[in-house]
């Protein structure tokens, strides 16, 4: 197993995968489900199956799934605000598929950076701008504007040597980056932050054991990031500084996402050297384990990507 991770670090340069799961919930316990249930969807993307599951919290398996135009799927997934889905497939290239389409719209190749990109993290923010970590181009983040996907509008370099792993953005467009040698695994990782379009960037002063491939800030400035080493989800204040810590039965968090109304915080839940796997569902406010999907996906797959949109059933 700790192999065939290794051989997919190569692959992308620095990814690791994580196995896949499916949905198991504790029958004796009437809080595990989350009351929004229903409200928002998740992406999984599988590495050796070369597709997106979709799932909703408390279903019993997958409600769909995205495969056209896809290979094995070696890095981030992202929605934006319209609900289109970002696919990072095996060439490097980001595959977009419209809101509950099936057929992808628009690539990302990526023609004006180092080939192949091999792309790591990405996001998009709220005007439809692709952020993305370009591990093969020494390390840099891309900014594609929306509807052009051949030029970027701006390239940041973290901290030589290192590459980014991940990126985020919050409500005032400035840039989180979390960075790290990556290679080989593990080595520590950083994080920064950015005024928009701007190398101005200030370091948070944190320090992860090793980094994951999401990263997330709140509507209160908290930076969220997974420490792959040990096997945690940090909730960094704006500034740095000690972080809350989440991590009841997790072994690994390599792809999170948080949902739309902060409430829950989703995790692909696999130790790196490989072991059980599943998708665990917390309140994100107080770290409490509110389910783990565990059933319904082979196990001998790699989770390569998670994000969450808006369910289409959502009631307002």
């Amino acid at each position: 197993m700790k192999l065939i991770r290794l051989a997919r670090y190569t692959v992308l340069g620095l990814t690791l995968v994580c196995a896949l799961a499916a949905w198991a919930a504790d029958p004796h316990n009437p809080t595990q489900a989350p009351s929004a249930t229903g409200t928002f969807q998740i992406y999984v993307g599988f590495f050796n199956a070369q597709q997106v599951n979709i799932y909703k919290p408390g279903g019993n398996g997958p409600i769909g799934a995205l495969l056209d135009g896809l290979t094995n799927i070696t890095g981030g997934i992202a929605v934006d605000k319209q609900q289109n889905v970002y696919v990072t497939t095996s060439s490097g290239w980001v595959v977009t598929y419209p809101p509950a389409g099936l057929v992808p719209s628009s690539r990302y190749q990526f023609p004006d950076q180092h080939q192949p990109p091999l792309t790591a993290g990405i996001t998009v923010d709220q005007a439809g701008t692709l952020y993305a970590s370009l591990f093969g181009d020494n390390g840099i983040v891309a900014e594609y504007p929306a509807g052009d996907t051949t030029q970027a509008a701006f390239i940041l370099h973290p901290p030589p040597p290192n590459a980014a792993l991940a990126v985020a953005v919050d409500g005032q467009n400035n840039l989180y980056v979390e960075y790290s040698t990556a290679i080989p695994f593990p080595q520590p990782a950083y994080i920064e932050k950015c005024l928009p379009q701007s190398d101005q960037c200030t370091d948070l002063g944190v320090q992860l054991g090793a980094g994951g491939f999401n990263l997330a800030v709140d509507s209160q400035g908290n930076v969220i990031a997974c420490d792959e080493l040990a096997g945690q989800i940090d909730v960094f204040p704006s500034n740095g500084g000690q972080p809350r810590v989440i991590s009841q039965g997790l072994t690994g968090c390599g792809y999170f996402a948080l949902d739309s109304s902060q409430r829950y915080l989703v995790v692909g839940n696999e130790a790196f050297s490989g072991g059980p796997t599943s998708i665990s569902i917390f309140n994100y406010a107080t770290g409490e384990l509110l389910q783990s999907i565990t059933a319904g996906v082979p196990q001998n797959d790699f989770i390569s990507g998670l994000a969450l949109g808006v369910s289409p059933t959502a009631v307002p």
